[in-house]
């Protein structure tokens, strides 16, 4: 029997060199891999409101705008923008940045090289 088919909006995909490279954990870790999803899927940027992340995470939205703040102050996360929701309401846009994902992935192949194939 197949699975479901699955929207993005229905997980969070945790890559090895958000944790290994990057140094996250915890609730910005889960937000982190949230943007990045999205951003894939997006053109690159995402605008899910604080309430709507926190809903899905089951954490406060206190903590999701704490998050946030952390990440983009990090320079892991580029506020980039308004977005206005088909509610009225007015949610920033965030783009993940990329020379911080360059560099887990970097960490990642030094930590983990590929071994050679036999031919």
């Amino acid at each position: 029997m197949t699975q479901p088919n699955r929207k993005a909006s229905e997980y969070v995909k945790v890559y090895r060199f958000m944790t290994e490279g990057m140094g996250l954990s915890g609730t910005e870790l889960l937000i982190y891999a949230r943007v990045f999803g999205f951003s894939k899927l997006n053109g690159g940027e995402f605008w899910e409101s604080k309430r709507g992340i926190a809903e899905f995470l089951g954490i406060s939205e206190r903590q999701a705008h704490r998050s946030f703040r952390s990440l983009v102050e990090k320079g892991l996360l580029l506020e980039v923008g308004e977005r206005s929701l088909p509610n009225g309401r007015i949610t920033k846009r965030y783009e993940v940045a990329q020379e911080p994902v360059r560099k887990g992935l970097s960490s990642m192949a030094r930590r983990y090289p590929s071994s050679p194939r036999d031919t």
